[in-house]
């Protein structure tokens, strides 16, 4: 029967005291919990009442609706638990920020979350003495209403059948409410989204081939708002809404407004009182002074109205978006059309976890800090910024080009196409070595990364994400985790500003490369220049990675043959490497010592080299028992074995030519690398002539012919493990006189050989009940187990694993007597007819 690797898949369990942050962009509604209405609601009423034989389906507008009672009520002696974003405290989530390379939709950043029963659940039972019962804010005074109304024909699959749920079902949350019989119970379940100033709810009636869908979106009327942490019963109070120059001067970014109105450009940036929704990203009054100097510094502009002067450059109306975009309805990557021509604002938001106790989202334009947002003027709606946006006209890759610094990576990334990719219209980020930083490689690698060759593509993956990472990100003391293109995580750590510290907080990357200049937009993402290149072991050659994994005399084998280019080149294979601890006694190191010189391009060295190698490429999980060949023509063979005493078909051990595997898969560009206790040499000899090559064993080779079964172990079809006494086993036998008494040679050579190969490295100690045996071809059952060194039977195994063609040789100290074959036959308790022999003591009894 086939034995196969048992592989186990550990899952790691985070701590709740690790002190982590993942961060993930916010998707409109997709991140929103979603809140239940009760069953006495009366907007669950009314679509109760909708499950009638008329088709047309009402909202009831909230002024026809019975007010409820104003301000805010007793929440009992438990208040609810509150986030810093109002939402309701829910007692699980995960967060991570992912790009997912084999998603259809790659770049999506997620967030998992689990809402078990929040206050809406125990509030509902207001009647049964739960609690008592709170009125959301979108019940209350001061909220407006609007519906949408779309019908399309129903599909064959769709029933009559009323669904309630929200939006593009993303939280899949959903119910199903069909019209009730007389006497059932109809149990509704809203599904609807929430955000601070706005509740939507989607209503899809399916009724006679009709699709109705029918949306309410309930939000704080004009000049009313509600406060950014409030709880779900605080209501929407009145605002006080001034000038957008009186609004931005209270957030602390006036000054660009100012130069804006001197220079004749905010009458513009405004909409020119055409009554337009219009959006100012307003920088503070810090970052316009810095811009404005650096300017001055550049002689690039006299003033701003030499600035104004050529509308394609005006930094003001770049500032400035048609519509009124509030940033919680902002999909992340979403591009907003600026009123400066062919320039656009990338929006990119970042959820935060709660336990930080920090907004819980960060926005960005252009990667630019979004500070202060959604702050309502009489003339438009104003966020303001960490930064000035500038004009973006060139790709990410275009930024690579023009820079000096950059040329290798520039080469690297055209001679792997992967400067496509930096070209097109999807998101990207990519943190770019300098040429310094290639500097640092080992020469082998640097030369084959700028000819693209082996593993440059994947190193390059390693640099590359495919969505829009802001530093703004990270945290400072916090560890925030992203995905490349290979699906292996960055570290990202934001180092603790000090009370000295005047620049930005260092960011580091995997605790290996630091970034040295950060945000640097084009108009398909961003890049980010770091001082290191950012190791990775499955893009690593073969070469590295055995120096990497301290199997240096190998590794210092290859180089010293000259072969080791060829063998970084190498594609699905797999390499079994001894450890240096086995090679260190080894001809091979000894020369590589001594005489090195007489290792460049050995051909016996080669030879012995490529027996190490095997294709394809095997994991541990993909192992089986069974002969691969090698790159230099001989088979080795896989073994597999099980430790476990009471598991003995769990495999768990593996031997390739009875060589212990004790470290493996470890990946390198499309291979792997696993390590052995001892090097492996091609065998030459099949069993027999091993036998005749050691006069040691002429004794047992006498039984083997004596026994006519020399074409058994001559036979290189067969996989054998032969147990072999030594000539000094027979003589002490002679010394004792017990080969006076009878042996039937070929019954004890049999007892001696086993159809199977059985390692040392495959014997363990066991005691009774689990005690193991293997089968002679003579049928013995030979129990095995291991003292201070493996034992078979009686006899202990003094030298292991002579590999021959056709199996294993075990050198043993005693001669394993083959014990007599039970007599099966029953006893016959019917006396026999005439001429009946007797065959035994119970024949003759009877």
């Amino acid at each position: 029967m086939t034995r196969l690797w048992a592989c186990l898949l550990l899952l790691g369990v985070g701590l709740l005291g690790t002190r982590s942050i993942q961060a993930v962009p916010f998707y409109g509604d997709s991140t929103i919990e979603a809140d239940s209405e009760s069953e006495g609601s009366p907007e669950s009423s009314v679509e109760s009442s909708d499950k009638s034989s008329s088709f047309d389906t009402e909202f009831v507008p909230l002024e026809h609706q019975q007010p409820p009672p104003q301000g805010r009520q007793d929440v009992g002696s438990t208040p609810p638990v509150q986030t810093p974003s109002g939402l309701d405290q829910k007692p699980f989530n995960v967060d991570a920020i992912t790009t997912d390379v084999n998603n259809p939709n790659p770049a999506i950043f997620f967030q998992q979350s689990f809402p078990f029963f929040g206050n809406e659940f125990f509030n509902s039972f207001g009647g049964f003495g739960f609690g008592a019962a709170q009125e959301p804010w979108w019940k209350g005074p001061n909220v407006c209403t609007e519906k949408e109304e779309d019908e399309t024909v129903a599909t064959e699959t769709e029933g009559e059948e009323t669904v309630d749920t929200f939006g593009q079902e993303r939280d899949g949350v959903s119910s199903v409410v069909r019209s009730p019989l007389f006497g059932q119970f109809q149990f509704s379940v809203n599904s609807c989204a929430e955000k601070p100033n706005k509740h939507v709810c989607t209503k899809i009636v399916n009724q006679n081939g009709k699709k109705k869908t029918l949306t309410l979106t309930r939000q704080c009327c004009y000049g009313y708002g509600r406060p950014r942490n409030a709880d779900f019963t605080t209501p929407c109070e009145k605002i006080d809404i001034k000038d957008v120059e009186a609004t931005a001067s209270e957030m602390g970014a006036k000054q660009f407004l100012e130069s804006a109105r001197s220079s004749g450009e905010l009458a513009d940036m405004l909409g020119a009182g055409n009554g337009k929704k219009v959006t100012l990203f307003v920088p503070n009054d810090a970052a316009f002074v810095e811009y404005r100097g650096q300017q001055q510094q550049e002689n690039n502009v006299e003033d701003a109205k030499a600035e104004a002067s050529n509308p394609a450059k005006s930094v003001y109306k770049l500032h400035a978006v048609l519509g009124e975009v509030q940033l919680e309805d902002v999909p992340n990557e979403q591009l907003l059309q600026t009123e400066l021509p062919d320039q656009k604002i990338r929006i990119n938001s970042y959820q935060l976890p709660v336990a930080l106790g920090l907004e819980p989202f960060r926005y960005a334009a252009n990667c630019v800090p979004i500070e202060k947002h959604d702050k309502l003027s009489e003339q438009a709606l104003v966020h303001t910024l960490g930064g000035v946006l500038k004009p973006l006209t060139k790709n990410v890759m275009d930024l690579i080009r023009e820079r000096a610094d950059m040329s290798i990576m520039r080469t690297v990334l055209e001679k792997t196409n992967l400067s496509a990719m930096l070209e097109g219209d999807k998101p990207v980020t990519i943190f770019v070595p300098t040429d310094a930083a290639f500097d640092k490689l080992e020469p082998h690698l640097r030369r084959a990364l700028k000819e693209g060759r082996g593993c440059a593509s994947n190193i390059l993956k390693n640099h590359m994400l495919d969505l829009t990472f802001c530093s703004l990100a990270t945290v400072p003391g916090a560890k925030t985790t992203a995905y490349n293109l290979l699906g292996e995580a960055l570290l990202l750590n934001r180092t603790q500003g000090n009370v000295n510290q005047t620049g930005p907080a260092t960011i580091s990357i995997n605790n290996v490369a630091k970034i040295v200049d950060a945000d640097i937009m084009g108009t398909n993402g961003v890049l980010h220049v770091i001082d290191t290149i950012l190791p990775t072991e499955s893009a690593l050659p073969m070469t590295s990675l055995m120096a990497q994994k301290n199997l240096t005399i190998f590794q210092r084998l290859l180089e010293a043959s000259g072969y080791d280019n060829q063998f970084d080149d190498l594609d699905n294979v797999t390499i079994f490497a001894p450890t240096d601890k086995a090679l260190q006694n080894s001809e091979w190191a000894r020369m590589l010592k001594e005489q090195p010189e007489l290792l460049n391009h050995n051909l016996d060295l080669l030879e012995f080299l490529n027996y190490h190698v095997v294709k394809p490429m095997i994991k541990t999980c993909e192992l089986s028992e069974k002969s691969l060949p090698t790159v230099a023509g001989a088979s080795v063979r896989l073994n597999l074995y099980s430790t476990h005493a009471l598991f003995s078909d769990v495999m768990n051990r593996a031997t390739v030519n009875c060589a212990r595997l004790v470290h493996f898969d470890d990946e390198s560009c499309g291979s792997v690398l696993h390590q052995v206790d001892r090097p492996l040499s091609p065998p030459k000899n099949n069993m027999l002539k091993l036998l005749e090559a050691n006069p040691n064993y002429s004794k047992f080779l006498e039984l083997v012919r004596k026994a006519n079964l020399t074409q058994l172990l001559s036979n290189d079809s067969r996989s054998l493990t032969l147990l072999v006494p030594k000539n000094d086993v027979f003589e002490e036998l002679i010394d004792s006189g017990e080969s006076a008494k009878p042996m039937d040679a070929a019954a004890l050579v049999k007892t001696h050989v086993v159809e199977d190969v059985v390692c040392c490295a495959g014997i363990i100690p066991t005691n009774w009940p689990f005690v193991r045996s293997i089968e002679s071809i003579s049928g013995q059952h030979l129990r095995i187990t291991r003292d201070r060194r493996p034992k078979i039977e009686n006899a202990g195994v003094t030298k292991c694993d002579v590999v021959a063609t056709n199996g294993i040789l075990h050198e043993i100290n005693d001669i394993i007597v083959p014990r007599p074959q039970r007599n099966q036959q029953r006893p016959q308790l019917i006396p026999p007819g005439p001429g009946f022999q007797p065959q035994g003591d119970f024949d003759v009894f009877f």
